[in-house]
């Protein structure tokens, strides 16, 4: 994979309209990366603001309860991001974007291409129009992903796969990209898209689904990974959130997005342990459902609905 990659989406949205074969699909997929991937007009760039810059009104990042699935909504006065759509098999991600009063959404973030986290990410682009779409890069065989990559064709969306090290400013929040790394590693947990975004003096940490080997690389890397508040790794799973990477992270709070009586036994036992060991407060979608923080860029309230 080639560095600061963006697909100009928007140029082949005739090819949907025709079927085509699964090995078609990805050839074409393979062509559209390298027809495009030289063309850095709007590629990532090392962002000159610092972290604590300062900072004008209020911003707010919501953990919806999408059940066993993630996402999450950013705010601030002039800048919508979504992190993650919700589950295929769940449209309840539309009641909660009602609920907000959204109506377009400057950057659409899939951590990686689980049902859980895109499962609603094609009406997403249809319905909100994202300006830019990121995406970690690996592709799968399933009918979400090829909707997604559908209605992606269909859209003028730029679509970019971010690498660690990179950093964009969006309105007044600066995001650091942490994972993946430029070559990936195949394996769609530990290639999520992970993010510290930052507000003022507050930074939030986002990491998909990377397990322990995400983490190593994330720690190996020198990045500054110190954040107020962890969105707990694979909902809350045993295999991630590790001392080591807890230890860099040094959370204040701490933010689960998991279901009810589900089968993969999230959140653990000992990745909630891990976390209230480094001080951090725990607050989880089963428990509390939908999570709200806010923010002036120097004091954070935490809102939960239960």
């Amino acid at each position: 994979m080639k560095n600061s990659r963006m697909i100009g989406m928007s140029l082949f949205a005739v090819i949907c309209l025709t079927a085509c074969s699964e090995g078609e699909f990805f050839e074409l997929l393979d062509g559209v990366f390298e027809e495009t991937a030289t063309n850095a007009a709007d590629a990532p760039r090392d962002s000159t603001r610092t972290a604590a810059s300062a900072v004008d009104g209020e911003a707010s990042v919501t953990i919806f309860d999408v059940g066993q699935g993630d996402s999450a909504l950013v705010q601030s006065d002039d800048t919508t991001i979504l992190i993650d759509t919700g589950r295929h098999d769940s449209d309840v991600i539309f009641d909660h974007l009602s609920f907000e009063e959204i109506d377009q959404i400057d950057l659409l973030i899939l951590t990686h291409p689980h049902a859980d986290h895109i499962g609603n990410a094609d009406e997403i682009v249809r319905i909100y129009n994202p300006h830019t779409v990121w995406i970690d890069g690996n592709e799968t065989t399933s009918q979400v992903f090829e909707r997604l990559v559908d209605s992606l064709l269909e859209s003028d969306a730029e679509v970019i796969e971010p690498i660690a090290g990179e950093s964009y400013e969006q309105g007044e929040f600066l995001i650091d990209v942490l994972n993946p790394s430029e070559e990936l590693t195949g394996d769609l947990n530990n290639d999520s898209v992970s993010i510290k975004l930052t507000y003022g003096e507050v930074s939030f940490l986002f990491t998909g689904d990377a397990e322990e080997p995400g983490e190593h690389l994330m720690v190996d890397s020198g990045m500054d990974l110190k954040s107020e508040v962890l969105i707990m790794g694979h909902h809350g799973s045993n295999t991630s959130s590790n001392d080591f990477f807890l230890d860099e992270v040094q959370p204040d709070i701490a933010i689960y997005s998991a279901g009810e009586n589900n089968s993969y036994g999230h959140p653990g036992e000992y990745a909630l342990t891990r976390v209230e060991d480094v001080g951090a407060d725990v607050f989880g979608t089963i428990e509390n459902g939908t999570i709200t923080i806010r923010t002036d860029g120097q004091i954070v309230n935490v809102e939960t609905e239960f």
